[in-house]
């Protein structure tokens, strides 16, 4: 599985013993699709299992940022959906990045917002956002403003979605975005559903 440049692959070691099958994970907390925390950026901020159940499910905005690739996403890319993204408590950015996972190109020229985007989504409401991408920031941003602007304003980050060329552009849906509820976790892989009325 790819993971983020310098992070752990992920390990599994099966047993079975007395009829009974058993596996031993050994993974990063942001390990394939996965949710960051507040907390990714400093321990005194909140973590997930602090955040209440409310935090991981609500409405949802696909936004499609394909025709952005290799530059960032600004406010006009998000204008045009304002009266919608107002309805939402996530946003998902489709970048198309997804089938270029588990390869060298998954890594570079995604579209990512700037900072006025960023902001200007939390503006209106909105309190997580979700990429089909490695990172909301680039990967050799050393100082990740997407990353502190979103997660500062306590809004989680959901990375590594697949999925998202099945889910309707411009129409909220319920999205539910589950991460193991590990203890003081910074992030934790995420299972993410969307519950479409059609």
């Amino acid at each position: 599985m790819q993971v983020f440049p310098g992070d752990p692959s992920p390990a599994a070691e099966r047993t079975e013993c007395g009829g009974f099958r058993t596996t031993n994970l050994s993974l990063c907390s942001h390990t394939g699709t996965h949710m960051d925390a507040p907390a990714h950026l400093a321990s005194e901020s909140l973590t997930l299992d602090a955040m209440p159940p409310e935090s991981f499910w609500g409405l949802a905005l696909l936004v499609d940022v394909g025709g952005a690739a290799g530059r960032e996403i600004e406010i006009s890319d998000l204008a045009p959906f304002e009266e919608k993204l107002a309805e939402a408590d996530f946003l998902l950015l489709r970048t198309g990045w997804e089938d270029k996972f588990g390869s060298a190109a998954y890594l570079e020229g995604f579209p990512v917002f700037s900072e006025a985007a960023a902001k200007y989504a939390l503006s209106l409401g909105v309190r997580g956002v979700g990429v089909d991408a490695i990172s909301a920031d680039r990967v050799e941003s050393a100082d990740c403003p997407i990353h502190k602007t979103l997660l500062r304003a306590g809004a989680v980050i959901i990375e590594n979605l697949r999925g998202l060329m099945e889910l309707p552009e411009g129409e909220t849906f319920v999205l539910a975005a589950l991460p193991l509820p590990l203890a003081e976790a910074d992030g934790a892989p995420a299972r993410v559903m969307a519950v479409l009325e059609n």
